[in-house]
């Protein structure tokens, strides 16, 4: 407060004013402003498409392989696998066909140094991925392999 009662009035009368006008404000805008109804056939059309072209991104399958694994135990241990590799273009995918057996050779080199007990879990199964896709990636001196999707994995 200044000390001054008539400024002190008036500094609170603008205060109220200002106040009163933010509330009218707020008010207004959120009566006036409406969104518009969401058309939920569109909507759904459109997930639809969406998740097409998901399904249809190029791909290159591998055949079955069996691939013995890194075991110290007197037990042979070995991953049955079946993979389709995704690239980035379309274009990419005769350098991935071109290049099956160094890709089939990398995931022999990857996985052969892996353990079971690695293989085994989710986390395993990633860094296997993971492994793969840049040792490919670096010898193709390109970075063709987007995703690789395991369609069979079995460890024994």
């Amino acid at each position: 407060m200044t000390g001054n009662p008539g400024l002190d009035k008036a500094i609170f009368a603008i205060n109220g004013l200002v106040v009163i006008a933010a509330t009218a404000l707020v008010v207004t805008s959120h009566t006036m402003i409406k969104r518009p109804p969401t058309d939920e056939t569109k909507e759904f059309s459109s997930m639809v498409k969406d998740s097409m072209v998901e399904f249809q991104k190029p791909q290159v399958q591998f055949p079955e392989m069996v691939i013995n694994l890194y075991s110290r135990e007197a037990r042979l241990r070995f991953v049955n696998l079946k993979m389709n590799i995704e690239t980035f273009e379309q274009e990419q995918i005769q350098l991935i066909e071109n290049a099956k057996p160094m890709i089939q050779d990398a995931l022999v080199d990857v996985a052969s140094n892996m353990k079971p007990s690695e293989l085994n879990s989710v986390t395993g199964r990633i860094l296997l991925e993971t492994r793969i896709k840049n040792k490919v990636n670096s010898r193709l001196s390109t970075s063709a392999v987007k995703k690789i999707y395991f369609s069979k994995f079995i460890v024994q």
